[in-house]
C-alpha cells in the first residue's frame, strides 16, 4: 500500500480514520460485554411450556386452539425470536423454527419417535443464534451502526452454540430434548442417531425447501431421505402438508 509524503508528515491515505477505528473498538467491546452479561441472564421458560409439550404430543394442527399453547408459542417467540432492528432475520428464523417443528413432529409420528421431543427440540434448534442476534441488534442500536450480512452471520454462528447449551440447562429441558436440540447437526457423522434428531434434521430440510427454495440443492432432500429409508410416497405426503404449515405460520402472525 502506497504511503504519501506531505511536508514532513507521513500518512497512509487508505488507513481508517482514528475516529472510525475507535468507534469500531468500542463497538466490539460493547458486543463482548453484552454477550458476557447475556450468558448469565437468559430468558426464563414460559410457564405454559408443559401444556405445549403435552399438546404437541397428540395434535399438532390444533395447537393454537389448545389452552395455553398459543401463549407458550408467543412467549417463546417474544423471548427468543424478537430482535428490534433485526426484525427480518428474527422473523425468518422463527418461521423456520415453526415449520421445522411441524415437519419434524409429523416425521416422528410416522416413524414412532417422540413427537413432543421432536417438536420442542425443532422449535428451539436456532434459539442460540436468535439470542445472539438479540445481543447484536441491541448493541447496533446503541452504537448506531450495523454489521454487514456476512459479519452478522459469523457473530451469530460463533456465539449461538454456547447460548443454546446454556438455554437447555436454564430451561431444565429433559435429557432427550437437550440431546436432540444439541445433537441434530451431527446427523450422518455416526452410525447411530436418535430418531428424534433425525426427525429434526429432515424437518429442517423440508422447512427450508418450503420457505427458502432458492437455498435448496435440487434432489438433496430426496437423496438424503433415501439413505435412511424415507420412501418417496412419504416425502411426497409431507410436501403436500406444506400448506398446513404455512397456515399455522400465518395464524401465529
Amino acid at each position: 500500500m502506497a504511503v504519501a509524503r506531505s511536508g514532513k508528515v507521513m500518512f497512509n491515505p487508505h488507513a481508517p480514520a482514528p475516529a472510525s477505528s475507535t468507534r469500531s473498538l468500542l463497538f466490539r467491546q460493547a458486543l463482548a460485554a453484552a454477550f458476557k452479561a447475556r450468558r448469565q441472564s437468559l430468558p426464563p421458560p414460559p410457564a405454559s411450556l408443559p401444556l405445549l409439550l403435552e399438546a404437541c404430543g397428540t395434535d399438532i394442527p390444533g395447537l393454537l386452539t389448545r389452552a395455553g399453547c398459543r401463549d407458550a408459542l408467543n412467549e417463546i417467540r417474544a423471548r427468543i425470536f424478537c430482535a428490534p432492528g433485526r426484525d427480518v432475520e428474527a422473523q425468518m428464523w422463527w418461521h423456520e423454527a415453526v415449520a421445522t417443528a411441524v415437519f419434524a413432529a409429523r416425521l416422528a409420528q410416522l416413524r414412532q419417535a417422540s413427537v413432543a421431543t421432536s417438536f420442542l427440540a425443532s422449535l428451539l434448534h436456532r434459539s442460540g443464534e436468535a439470542l445472539a442476534l438479540q445481543i447484536l441488534a441491541r448493541v447496533e442500536r446503541e452504537h448506531r451502526t450495523k454489521l454487514d450480512s456476512s459479519s452478522r452471520r459469523d457473530w451469530c454462528n460463533g456465539h449461538g452454540q454456547e447460548l443454546l447449551e446454556r438455554l437447555v440447562r436454564a430451561w431444565s429441558l429433559s435429557p432427550q430434548i437437550g440431546s436432540c436440540v444439541l445433537g441434530w447437526t451431527r446427523f450422518g457423522e455416526f452410525a447411530a442417531i436418535s430418531p428424534e434428531s433425525a426427525s429434526l434434521y429432515f424437518g429442517r430440510l423440508f422447512a427450508i425447501e418450503l420457505l427458502q427454495p432458492d437455498l435448496c440443492v435440487p434432489g438433496a432432500l430426496d437423496h438424503a431421505a433415501g439413505e435412511i429409508g424415507l420412501h418417496e410416497g412419504l416425502i411426497a405426503q409431507l410436501r403436500l402438508e406444506g400448506g398446513q404449515v404455512r397456515e399455522l405460520i400465518r395464524a401465529m402472525g
